[in-house]
């Protein structure tokens, strides 16, 4: 309200009358009376200043022919029916911010109380357990990757549906916990890859869908939810990073905005429900949504989906440039099937699907493989392992 504080040497009545004819730009008629009487250390109401105004435009509109010629009162009629319309323009403007903000405020309190029932479902349904304390040399990696939880088919390619994506989630969890015991790895750090979710973006993806999104995010919340949960139990301690896929956008490829992807509510359920789980930590704080940075042993590894970035020299190199470093490796998912390589003296990871193929996709491009996941053996000097888990 800086544009009406009263002006040096500004009489009264000018003032008074300069705000109340701003009136649609302060709000209401109490909210002139505020700004008047503090200003002029009055204590008014509200209708005396309206009335005195009102006074002061029928004043005006008596004496303006005895004072300007037809051509001046036309001009400032014009200007008066130009700052008419304006006012009416900055009323819908205000009215329609004033609903914009009302409806943010809804919603702001809708997930606040939707985060305090899945805290109070975490605390329940999630109970911290005592983990035997494990010292060693080495971590695990777990790359989990493109579930697209949601999609079903049956074809002679393959099979696939949510409660085969809980199967094979639950295999992956065993053969994970297997190399835990093999190599004695002390903590786990899981790199959610994304694509966690279907949607129903594309038409040949829409029509083999099992459940609509709503139901997908759901599912996909509560199995990884669980997963990470799960291995919670075995390790010193799970660290979480995420990135979201091109799956769980939200309009199509040429209109959908980079930060607006679905996969991100799982990780916000995830957070709530795990927040008593102590050993467990979700980095949520990533400089950027398309990519996360994980530290394992001293050294830097960076997560993509693999939407933005080729798997390829060129592709590395732009990511470097960009991120102003070399990290030491970089995990995609995106393609669907498992792969190991080193560009420049980086290492790329690529993590498999959950569902593997058999759907129309697939089928059309010519593109076979099993259902796969990735978990690689990590040390202070590197990746000491890579192991390619069969789920199909």
């Amino acid at each position: 309200m800086e544009a009406f504080k009263r002006l040096e040497n500004e009489d009264e009545n000018a003032y008074i009358w300069r705000v109340c004819d701003n009136k649609d730009l302060i709000g209401t008629w109490q909210d002139v009376c505020d700004l008047l009487n503090s200003e002029l250390n009055h204590d008014y109401n509200e209708s005396w200043y309206r009335k005195m105004y009102q006074s002061f435009m029928m004043m005006f509109d008596a004496i303006k022919s005895k004072y300007f010629d037809d051509e001046q009162i036309r001009k400032i009629e014009q200007k008066k029916q130009e700052l008419i319309k304006e006012r009416f323009r900055l009323n819908d403007e205000r009215v329609a911010y004033n609903r914009a903000l009302r409806n943010d405020a809804r919603l702001e309190s809708r997930l606040d109380k939707l985060e305090e029932a899945i805290l109070d479902f975490g605390k329940e349904a999630y109970v911290s357990s005592p983990v035997k304390t494990i010292r060693s040399d080495n971590d695990l990696l777990v790359i989990l990757s493109d579930l697209h939880i949601g999609q079903t088919f049956d074809s002679f390619g393959g099979k696939y549906n949510t409660d085969i994506a809980k199967q094979r989630l639950c295999k992956y969890l065993d053969e994970i916990i297997a190399l835990r015991d093999i190599y004695n790895s002390e903590n786990c750090y899981v790199s959610l890859q994304g694509d966690l979710i279907s949607n129903s973006i594309h038409k040949t993806i829409a029509i083999t869908n099992q459940e609509n999104v709503i139901q997908q995010i759901k599912k996909a919340s509560e199995l990884v939810t669980m997963f990470v949960y799960e291995l919670s139990k075995h390790f010193n301690k799970v660290v979480v990073t995420s990135v979201s896929g091109n799956h769980s956008r939200l309009d199509k490829k040429e209109d959908a905005l980079k930060d607006e992807r679905l996969d991100d509510i799982v990780i916000w359920y995830m957070n709530a429900a795990l927040s008593g789980i102590n050993n467990i930590e979700l980095k949520t704080n990533n400089k950027d949504s398309t990519f996360a940075e994980m530290d394992i042993r001293g050294k830097k590894y960076i997560n993509v989906h693999g939407d933005y970035d080729a798997f390829s020299k060129a592709g590395i190199a732009s990511l470097s440039m960009m991120l102003g470093y070399f990290p030491y490796a970089i995990t995609f998912g995106h393609l669907h099937t498992c792969a190991m390589q080193d560009e420049g003296g980086v290492k790329i990871l690529r993590g498999g699907s959950l569902a593997g193929s058999g759907d129309d996709y697939t089928i059309q491009k010519r593109l076979p493989g099993n259902a796969t996941q990735m978990v690689c053996v990590c040390t202070a000097d590197g990746i000491k392992s890579y192991n390619v888990i069969e789920l199909s």
